[in-house]
């Protein structure tokens, strides 16, 4: 049991129960603080106007409640109506007992929900056409902080990472690997590359080549002149762009690439020969090509694994899109689709109308449809028989819930997939599969900038997450080796590894999702201010107190220490994370959770520099002290393990 969290969840439950009122509408209006007017507020004259009860008579039957509670009557001091607010002190001696009896024999722990649910997280799905880039950084941050969030809070969650195989961008780095002869590899060994940055520089070079390609024969065709300028043009800036890839890929790469494209161009269509390899992989119709994507796709997720494991990111399981279109969900889905009265063609190609399900009100409401958002029919099957990546995902969603029998799947994905994403939802409900359509949830995320970068893996400007976590680690190794000069190498390394893990990740969930961030180097590694370091840094100091300090005598530790308002305010802060933590969970609000521990790091600091525990001369609450940086210790620590922070004993 964690104290604070159930003194405030039956603290909730009293006022309910006593203006007639939901537990969940009263948490949201408590108010916490440490102030004049008490520890919790809460706008009682609201409820009393609202039931049309006399203010004090409301007043007198929550104290008579509170007086029934055994848990109240522990936790709760003085209690009084000031301006129609109900202002609650906590008996923080008690609480400070219920606290360190827990530390003395547990770790906090985020409260359990008793309504404990199976999950589907899936997030990161990066392409695997190119390195992970700093878009995916703040996508598995965000899927892996929810995992863990829900995970604590007692959910049933499964992680998965969707393999998008199939599709024009992987058609293109396999006719690069085609052209070139070697496996990605085979080729990555020979030029000192991870596989998914080999793969990367193939996908760029190829899919220029066809790019360039393409412009070159609607140049020739072009009567207008104006026409025929404005391709030129588009064709020069992609030369440029094909050039400068040239130069930075690994030297021959890209000359070995394009004679084997002129070769292939020499021979025949390089556009007929990417849209064989597509339509041979999708519907398996040549085994060779199959293995040569198989094999090139593995290779670029054995590079996303060892970045992925850097960063602590692990998934449950790995579903090929691939997979999914051959065991036939896909055609079932289509098939469902013809037999519909909603069928439609749209553009040439078979597609789903989809304005009975946007007109629903239980789906405006689940999916938060804005009534001014036109939605176009969703093309199933192109008119050369491929399907689209929203038909797969169609299937996709399904899968997740049938493989799981989960009761909400959880997709994060870019808010720039908004359409899509409302798209595959409206036709699961067009369909018949309503459970799924009202319960699968985008969580959507904006953009990640660098200053001055721009990345695009079609032009083959690759500014992956590896350089920015390279980047990071070297400013952290700078700073770590400034403030312990003495410090060992390979200790160093490694604390400015952990640094470097902590400053991308808080900085990717420290922020709503929905607002566009720019990641600094400099500020996500100060030890000062709103950062991963500083709470890492902050952890740290507070270990280090405590090993200077030795054991605590639990038994001789004097709790009206607690009464003296630096450490009660510190004390309070502290209480908060397990209920903080909740809260951030069931919200689905990691940067709560992330804003929260740096407050709790900054009260820390501030009472730190101004109050000793070493040098307390009184033993009793000098052993209160040290159990209070224990406890600043583990809520730190617990909130940096929600986060997918390193901990950090030594800095």
């Amino acid at each position: 049991m964690d104290p604070f969290y159930e003194t405030v969840k039956e603290l909730a439950e009293v006022i309910g129960k006593s203006s007639g009122s939901g537990t969940g509408d009263v948490v949201k209006l408590l108010r916490f603080s440490t102030g004049k007017y008490g520890d919790i507020s809460f706008p009682l004259i609201r409820y009393a106007k609202k039931g049309d009860i006399p203010l004090s008579n409301l007043y007198d039957k929550i104290i008579s409640e509170i007086n029934r509670n055994s848990l109240l009557k522990r936790t709760l001091g003085k209690v009084s109506l000031d301006k129609g607010y109900l202002n609650i002190s906590l008996d923080t001696v008690e609480m400070s007992k219920m606290y360190y009896s827990i530390l003395r024999n547990n770790r906090l722990e985020v409260p359990k929900t008793p309504e404990g649910k199976t999950i589907v997280v899936e997030h990161t799905s990066a392409n695997p056409v190119h390195p992970l880039h700093m878009g995916h950084a703040r996508n598995s941050s965000i899927g892996d902080t929810l995992s863990r969030l829900l995970k604590a809070r007692g959910h049933r969650v499964n992680t998965r990472f969707y393999i998008d195989d199939v599709g024009r961008q992987v058609a293109v780095a396999a006719l690069g690997v085609k052209l070139l002869g070697k496996s990605v590899r085979e080729i990555a060994g020979e030029y000192g590359l991870k596989p998914d940055w080999a793969i990367g520089y193939i996908y760029s070079l190829t899919h220029l080549l066809l790019d360039i390609y393409e412009l070159t024969k609607k140049i020739e065709e072009a009567r207008d002149e104006d026409e025929r300028k404005l391709l030129v043009n588009k064709r020069d800036d992609l030369l440029i762009d094909l050039s400068r890839i040239i130069e930075t890929a690994p030297k021959g790469l890209g000359e070995r690439l394009l004679k084997a494209f002129e070769k292939l161009r020499e021979e025949g269509d390089p556009l007929e020969e990417l849209r064989k390899i597509m339509y041979s992989y999708e519907h398996r119709k040549d085994d060779n090509i199959v293995r040569l994507i198989r094999e090139s796709v593995e290779a670029s997720l054995e590079g996303f694994r060892e970045t992925l494991g850097l960063m602590g990111v692990e998934f449950d399981e790995w579903d090929w899109e691939s997979d999914v279109v051959w065991s036939g969900l896909v055609d079932e889905i289509i098939e469902k689709a013809r037999k519909s009265p909603y069928i439609t063609i749209h553009k040439g190609a078979l597609a789903l109308d989809l304005t009975y399900a946007a007109s629903q009100e239980e789906v405006r409401k689940a999916i938060e449809l804005p009534r001014s958002l036109e939605i176009p029919p969703l093309i199933l099957v192109r008119s050369d028989g491929t399907t689209l990546y929203t038909t797969r995902d169609i299937a996709y969603t399904l899968l997740k819930f049938r493989k799981t029998g989960a009761s909400k799947v959880i997709n994060v994905i870019g808010a720039d997939q908004r359409l899509p994403q409302i798209q595959i939802r409206l036709a699961l409900y067009t369909l018949g599969y309503k459970k799924e359509a009202l319960n699968t949830i985008h969580y959507a995320y904006e953009i990640v900038r660098l200053p001055g970068e721009r990345m695009s893996g079609r032009r083959g400007r690759l500014l992956g997450l590896d350089d920015v976590l390279k980047r990071t680690h070297s400013v952290a190794l700078e700073e770590v080796l400034k403030r312990n000069p003495g410090l060992g190498e390979e200790e160093a390394d490694r604390i400015a590894w952990k640094i470097a893990v902590g400053a991308v990740r808080f900085s990717m969930v420290s922020f709503n999702a929905m607002r566009p961030i720019t990641y600094s180097v400099e500020r996500a590694t100060s030890f000062e201010g709103n950062s991963g370091a500083y709470i890492q840094y902050t952890y740290a100091r507070a270990n280090g107190i405590l090993r200077k300090h030795g054991e605590i005598d639990w038994e001789s530790i004097k709790y009206e220490t607690v009464t003296d308002p630096s450490i009660r305010t510190l004390f309070l802060e502290a209480v908060k994370t397990p209920f903080t933590a909740a809260k951030a969970a069931d919200d689905m609000k990691p940067e709560l959770l992330a804003n929260y521990l740096v407050e709790l790091a900054d009260v820390f600091n501030s009472w730190y520099q101004k109050d000793s525990v070493i040098q307390e001369k009184d033993s009793g609450k000098r052993m209160f002290k040290a159990a209070l940086v224990l406890l600043v210790k583990e809520a730190l620590g617990l909130g940096m393990d929600l986060l997918g922070i390193p901990l950090t004993p030594r800095m």
